[in-house]
């Protein structure tokens, strides 16, 4: 068959052509290393695959997790949250005061990160039972406002996203070296498909030839296009193996563990879908984005243009104009995949993860701070299995090996590095120094945030102009004087002298970024304020 399964084991030739060869007894081979078998006979090469955490899309512009609590909590202040509130009550709905203050305290709380105040949520929702559904609600609503705060940042930064690609290059490389390219990933984003399009690298999700098909409609309603999506059922997903090609073919082979902006339930939870670009680029992948988001919507009837709302769902009208939804897959706080808990994303993709993780000898983990106890379980026992397993930890700030992997310490190799500049080093990609200069200063202005960036940046344009203003003082000094005035004419043309002052002035592109760079160096190791900085 052209697009089959991938399997963990050998395949029967006596299958159906449709009948998932993983769903016969005794085929499961998801315990032998991965180099060992290729459909059960032939030896494979030994693999290399990604696992990514945040920190891998850090430098196309994703928050870290801090980050983004950060920009959360400078929202979501007491005043705002209880004014949220209020405004809840006047539609009917709101939740009691004793538990908005919780969430206020939380919010308060320095040391608490948005997942862990989600964490304590779901812990709060388990057992205060006469107000579960109150601190539900505010997971739910959260959850949802961190999905739109990624979100906003790929649609509201398309040109800054665009400029940025380019430094993830290198990952053409691993794909070349490694047929197919495994990535394991914990982000919510779509960075890895927009890199994939923009290197023309084919990419294979695991989900079914289906399609599912949507009207995308304008602002009035009016149909303006198609949206389409791969599906893969319930069925599909808990007993079979997912729809990666098998024999493997060269591209990326990915699998998004924690759910994502563009991965759905449907069919009243129980299916799932990925939307498909329409296309080519990575401007056809944040473009089924927005198109989802935006052109997909439930107009009440008799409701003069009011739309339907429902917490971490997006409504729409299905072909007989009843209203169906498509919730949102983030899975995120301190249950995830707990069997004392519910969740949107199907509990049975960590069990595709710990099995589809058997087919690489490698595994190297990018930006990926081993917050996640599921996941280091998996990760361990993967590497305890065999001892030609390898783990190759990727973080520029990371120096020592997590305390449940020091039994393993021989398999595990630590690289201070960031993302993009390990993808350079495996694909022998030298970047000019205009580059280099420009990632870390970008590195420093993503560390001061965006009010110190903006002032560091107002407060160096100023001091180049003081600075330039100096220069032209100091030459004017150097000129004869006749009565009480610099005498230009004895330097001959004015303009032309004019225009060689300017040029021996002007600071090259890339002086100019030295000189800012260094100035930005000098603010962060003195923890000023960015006015106070000279050059």
């Amino acid at each position: 068959m052209t697009m089959s399964k991938l399997l963990n084991g050998t395949h029967d030739s006596t299958t159906r052509k449709d009948e998932p060869a993983s769903s016969l007894p005794g085929c499961d081979r998801s315990n032998l290393p991965a180099a060992t078998f290729n459909n059960g006979h032939q030896q494979m090469k030994p693999l290399t695959g990604l696992f990514l955490g945040a920190g891998a899309s850090y430098e196309a512009g994703l928050p870290l997790v801090w980050e983004l609590t950060d920009e959360i909590k400078k929202w979501l202040t007491p005043k705002e949250l209880r004014e949220f509130n209020k405004g809840w009550r006047i539609q009917g709905g709101g939740h009691p005061d004793e538990v908005i203050e919780d969430l206020i305290v939380c919010l308060g709380r320095p040391e608490m990160h948005y997942e862990a105040i989600l964490g304590y949520l779901e812990a709060q929702w388990r057992r205060h039972r006469a107000h579960a559904l109150a601190y539900h609600g505010l997971y739910v609503w959260l959850v949802e406002m961190v999905y739109h705060m990624l979100y906003y940042r790929h649609v509201n930064n398309e040109a800054y996203l665009t400029r940025q690609l380019s430094a993830y290059d290198g990952l053409r490389a691993l794909a070349d070296e490694n047929s197919p390219l495994w990535i394991f990933s914990l982000n919510h984003d779509v960075i890895v498909e927009a890199i994939a399009a923009r290197l023309s690298i084919s990419l294979h999700s695991g989900f079914s030839p289906e399609r599912k098909k949507f009207i995308r409609r304008d602002r009035a309603g009016k149909p303006i296009g198609e949206i389409q999506a791969e599906v893969l059922t319930k069925a599909e997903l808990e007993k079979y193996a997912m729809y990666f090609p098998n024999p493997p073919k060269p591209g990326i082979y990915l699998l998004k563990i924690h759910g994502a902006l563009d991965i759905f339930t449907f069919n009243e939870g129980e299916d799932l879908l990925k939307l498909l670009p329409g296309a080519p680029g990575q401007e056809g992948v944040i473009d089924v984005l927005r198109a989802a988001n935006e052109g997909l919507f439930y107009e009440i009837p008799g409701g003069h243009g009011m739309r339907a709302k429902a917490a971490n769902q997006i409504c729409y009208p299905d072909e007989q104009g009843v209203m169906q939804f498509l919730r949102r897959t983030l899975l995120a706080g301190a249950y995830k995949f707990d069997a004392r808990s519910q969740q949107v994303l199907p509990k049975s993709m960590l069990k595709h993860f710990q099995q589809n993780l058997n087919f690489v000898t490698t595994l190297v983990c990018i930006g990926y701070g081993f917050g996640d106890l599921h996941i280091n379980l998996v990760i361990r026992e993967w590497l305890e299995f065999h001892p030609n397993r390898r783990l190759e930890i990727v973080n520029p700030g990371v120096r020592d090996v997590p305390a449940f992997l020091l039994h393993l310490l021989s398999q595990v190799q630590i690289t201070s590095s960031t993302t993009t500049e390990y993808m350079d080093k495996r694909a022998s990609i030298v970047r000019t120094p205009k580059e280099r200069l420009e990632r870390r200063i970008g590195e420093i202005l993503r560390r001061l945030g965006k009010e110190r960036g903006d002032e560091a940046r107002e407060s160096f344009a100023r001091a180049i102009k003081d600075q330039a203003a100096k220069g032209l003082a100091e030459k004017l000094k150097s000129l004869p004087v006749i009565d009480g005035q610099p005498d230009i004419a004895a330097l001959g043309d004015p303009t032309m002298v004019a225009k060689q002052w300017a040029t021996e002035l002007r600071l090259t592109p890339e002086e100019e970024l030295q000189q800012f760079l260094a100035y930005l160096e000098d603010i962060l190791a003195k923890g000023q304020s960015p006015t106070a900085g000279t050059i």
